[in-house]
């Protein structure tokens, strides 16, 4: 053996290199994090803010797509949504789009973190990029959210 050098020497390098390398990797996770975050208080202090738009269809059931029957805890989760289609928010005189089968009746004023949980709950599909129609009382609807 070498003069000088130990035998543990070596294990102690590695073990030195992998700590350097879990902590490197929770570093950049945490930056990662952080970053999401400033951004979206950036985006909600920057003036614009996130609509919801609810799109009813008015005839019978649809052919095409998923449909999600709306329950109570769907309202109570999502008060926006709640509020377009029983509640103050909604305009029964909602303007007609495509065809006359659609029509928007109304919209809302949602957050950024709001905005993205009724994408997640009912946004398209990630592989087919259908939205699903939700079903409530017979009628049939479509969530459309916007971002500024």
């Amino acid at each position: 053996m070498e003069e000088g050098k130990k035998p543990g020497n070596r294990l102690g390098t590695a073990g030195l290199v992998v700590v350097c390398g879990l902590a490197g990797i929770v570093a950049v996770a945490l930056g990662l994090m952080l970053a999401d975050a400033l951004l979206i208080y950036a985006m909600e202090g920057s003036g614009g803010q996130p609509m919801l738009y609810v799109m009813e269809r008015t005839d019978v059931q649809p052919e095409w797509g998923m449909v999600v029957p709306l329950t109570e805890k769907d309202f109570a989760d999502h008060p926006a949504l709640d509020a377009v289609i029983r509640g103050e928010e909604r305009n029964p005189s909602g303007w007609e789009w495509g065809m006359s089968d659609r029509r928007f009746i109304g919209g809302a004023n949602v957050s950024y973190a709001e905005s993205r949980a009724l994408q997640d709950a009912y946004g398209p599909d990630r592989e087919t990029w259908v939205y699903p129609h939700l079903e409530y009382e017979g009628a049939y609807y479509l969530v459309v959210t916007t971002w500024p």
